[in-house]
């Protein structure tokens, strides 16, 4: 009864022990996906829009604006180029930024009306804050709005995580439509990672420009 008992104990230690291993090697094996999916950067209370810009509101009235985190990871190593100065007046749907890398570029366009207030001049020579500090040093320009109440018509919070969704699917319907392999990383969930804007040829650039960066 004595070897009985210490048998099955050390059965039972050793299934223990296998399970543990075998959670381990599939923890390991996940890894590398979960690391893919990390998560779109939307800080709480900015304001996002289908132009793919962020607005960030200050008590004075004015707004921070930049590009957002899913057209920034379209990227690997991007040049950006301002297409407005201090002072100038800026209507809804002007282009008001480039965003280039290699052969390919796509302008944004801005989805507000108002007054240029402060150019961001230290982003087109250091465009890397893009991806390094988004939405503290990587904004374009700060903005004097025509009209605040037309914040209210972008995305906010909870919004914002639904309507990137929708976008990511939008996007694997696009690779897919290019008649090209859809990115791997992109098939099991993950999220943009930068260089996609180096697999596309100068046309399918502008098709992702008029697609994604529209203003309506």
């Amino acid at each position: 009864m004595t070897v009985l008992l210490f048998v099955s104990t050390i059965v039972v230690f050793l299934a223990i022990d296998y399970f543990l291993r075998r959670n381990k090697a599939a923890v390991a094996v996940l890894q590398p996906v979960l690391q893919k999916a990390i998560p779109m950067r939307t800080p709480a209370g900015i304001f996002f829009t289908k132009s793919h810009t962020w607005l960030s509101l200050f008590p004075s009235g004015k707004v921070q604006l930049g590009i957002d985190d899913f057209l920034a990871r379209m990227f690997s190593a991007p040049q950006v180029s301002l297409l407005k100065n201090a002072s100038e007046h800026v209507v809804k749907g002007e282009p008001i930024l480039r965003v280039s890398e290699g052969g390919n570029e796509v302008i944004v366009r801005s989805p507000i009306d108002g007054v240029i207030d402060t150019v961001n001049a230290t982003l087109p020579k250091n465009p890397s804050l893009l991806n390094e500090a988004l939405f503290s040093e990587g904004w374009a320009y700060t903005i004097k709005p025509s009209r605040t109440n037309d914040l209210r018509a972008f995305y906010l919070g909870e919004d914002t995580r639904v309507w990137l969704r929708t976008e990511m699917g939008r996007l694997r319907d696009f690779f897919a439509q290019a008649a090209g392999p859809v990115p791997a990383f992109m098939q099991d969930g993950g999220l943009p990672a930068g260089g996609l804007m180096d697999r596309m040829n100068p046309e399918q650039c502008k098709r992702f420009e008029s697609e994604f960066l529209r203003i309506e």
